[in-house]
């Protein structure tokens, strides 16, 4: 990849982003990120688990499901392509 050409001037603002008010900023910031991630892989582990649970009482819900889901995404995928044009 090749260097991009920044000039770079010494700008007395640069000193705030290592202020203690902006370290804690960042660090709120990692917070979120962790608790997003959190979020995110415990309502995998749901729908999994609510899958599972659903394929032993009606067995073969996973596969229509998924069969499902990949005709809605077409469909989605078809018409994001026709609002463009």
């Amino acid at each position: 990849m090749p260097k991009l050409d920044v000039e770079v001037s010494p700008d007395p603002s640069f000193a705030e982003l290592n202020s203690p008010a902006s370290l804690e900023i960042k660090q709120i910031i990692s917070q979120l990120q962790n608790s997003h991630d959190l979020l995110y892989k415990m309502i995998n582990l749901e729908s999994w688990a609510l899958a599972e649970t659903m394929d032993k009482f009606l067995p073969g819900f996973w596969s229509r499901f998924l069969a499902n889901r990949q005709k809605a995404v077409k469909q989605m995928i078809q018409q994001k392509r026709s609002e463009n044009y």
